[in-house]
């Protein structure tokens, strides 16, 4: 069952087959108290309703994938003799993406040290997401390739796709300060998964990246 839906939700139809004709293979639907469920499993019985001579069983509230990832009941059918049998339901709870991911901060500066060479990194960016399972899960890419620079996709690490040649003809002296901008983006792995973008300015004085040969 997804996360959020409304009160009322079909979950599923519980149904026991009675050979008897009549009364007798007429069939009442109970959740019964149970021992305690694994850790990881909350009761019940508070959570869905049950109607007793359909089997339908219908949520109760909304689910928060965040708090409460699975649910068990132990459900009885019950004829007019009193005969009986149960079953145990496990109610799944999936999660939906609900939080943007968030980075710590909206941008990040770098520098390209003299002498750096090819697969060298030169920073980290990182961002958060609040939800959990797949949709809590970040990668990162850049928003248009650089033939300079390329991002770890699950690190954030930025790191260098060439050597850092020295400014041909310049004395450090010379050198103009130059810098280059990126925009690294974060998203969840799913095709609808939410992303966040930062900007991130990059220090390359000390390189020839982005300078025609003469």
């Amino acid at each position: 069952l997804r996360e959020n839906l409304p009160p009322g939700t079909l979950v599923t139809t519980l149904r026991a087959a009675d050979a008897d004709a009549g009364i007798f293979g007429e069939l009442r639907y109970t959740v019964l108290e149970q021992p305690a469920a694994e850790p990881s499993l909350a009761e019940g019985r508070e959570a869905f309703t049950l109607n007793g001579s359909s089997g339908e069983l219908r949520s109760r509230l909304p689910f928060d994938y965040e708090r409460a990832k699975a649910f068990q009941l132990l459900v009885s059918a019950t004829d007019a003799g009193n005969a009986s049998a149960t079953v145990t339901v496990r109610v799944l709870v999936t999660g939906e993406d609900e939080y943007d991911p968030i980075f710590l901060s909206p941008s990040f500066s770098f520098e390209v040290p003299e002498g750096a060479r090819k697969g060298q990194s030169i920073g980290q960016v990182l961002a958060t997401d609040e939800d959990e399972g797949a949709d809590g899960v970040v990668l990162y890419s850049l928003a248009k390739p650089s033939p300079y620079f390329a991002v770890n996709q699950t690190t954030g690490t930025i790191y260098l796709r060439a050597d850092s040649q020295p400014q041909a003809g310049a004395s450090h002296a010379k050198r103009e300060p130059r810098e280059m901008s990126l925009e690294v983006l974060a998203r969840g792995p799913l095709p609808t998964s939410r992303s966040a973008s930062a900007q991130v300015t990059i220090d390359v004085t000390h390189t020839s990246f982005g300078l025609a040969p003469d």
